[in-house]
């Protein structure tokens, strides 16, 4: 069985803040450490429930997070930035199935350190076919175009509630409770990684659920923090202008959908450098 697990940061046990999750910050480090063990608990757990292969995509920011001399000796490491397809690069449909580490809930929704793609206050909801999307959706999305299931996610009671609504038969791992964007309930450690290991286990062991297949055309509507990122969002090719701070386009597949997002946020992050 191949496995590839899509990393983010937002979503370990222990994280409250963007400070955490900023390799800049003092607090970095220890948070860096529990990224760590929730990485290798999954990827030990992941091996020892019938997995042969296991691929670990580092999906966090600068995307040079997962220390390799750290990481499970049998799992391989896609590491930087700059690399097409983000959160998902290197997966193709050679994989049995996805795993999503770490994941958080998605812009416009409660949650700790909610967002979709960056924390910065780029975009206030991407709706994709009418409906309210995040990283977990886009993530599952192109894992669907592969004809891969998702079969796990980790991270906060959030975006378990999204993950249950968009993706029903997924196994669901939460290692934190939210009490505001920068405040939760946490657990243990020692309990966050039993979890973790714990949900690779049934989720590799059971029958997979089908894969996430997003009806195409794909409708994308993204609502921007403000006008003036919009503006700057209509200078993608096919962009269309559906109100002060919404921007529309239209994708012919999932592959494109999430391309034309990361290009539509790209752009309108411009102006926070304007």
């Amino acid at each position: 069985m191949k496995l590839y697990i899509s990393v983010d940061m937002e979503g370990v046990g222990g994280i409250v803040d963007i400070a955490q999750t900023d390799e800049s910050h003092r607090e970095y480090p220890r948070a860096q450490g529990w990224l760590m063990e929730e990485i290798n608990a999954a990827v030990e757990s992941a091996l020892n429930s019938g997995a042969s292969e296991v691929l670990v995509n580092d999906a966090h920011s600068t995307k040079r997070n997962i220390l390799l001399d750290e990481l499970h000796p049998r799992a391989e490491l896609i590491s930087g930035s700059q690399r097409p397809m983000g959160q998902v690069a290197g997966l193709d449909g050679s994989f049995d199935a996805v795993a999503l580490l770490a994941y958080h809930a998605r812009a416009g929704n409660f949650g700790i350190l909610a967002h979709t793609r960056a924390w910065t206050s780029v975009v206030a909801e991407l709706r994709v076919n009418g409906s309210p999307f995040g990283e977990t959706g886009l993530s599952a999305m192109v894992a669907g175009h592969y004809g891969v299931p998702v079969v796990l996610i980790t991270g906060d009671d959030i975006v378990n509630a999204e993950a249950r609504e968009l993706l029903p038969k997924v196994e669901r791992v939460i290692v934190k409770y939210a009490l505001s964007r920068y405040a939760a309930r946490l657990l243990p450690r020692q309990e966050v990684l039993r979890r973790i290991s714990a949900g690779m286990e049934r989720a590799l062991q059971r029958a997979f659920p089908a894969p996430f297949v997003v009806t195409t055309p794909i409708h994308l509507e993204v609502d921007f923090a403000s006008q003036s990122m919009a503006d700057y969002a209509m200078d993608l090719p096919g962009a269309v202008r559906l109100g002060g701070i919404t921007v529309g386009y239209t994708a012919p597949d999932a592959l494109t959908a999430y391309q034309a997002y990361a290009a539509l946020f790209g752009l309108a992050g411009r102006e926070l450098g304007s």
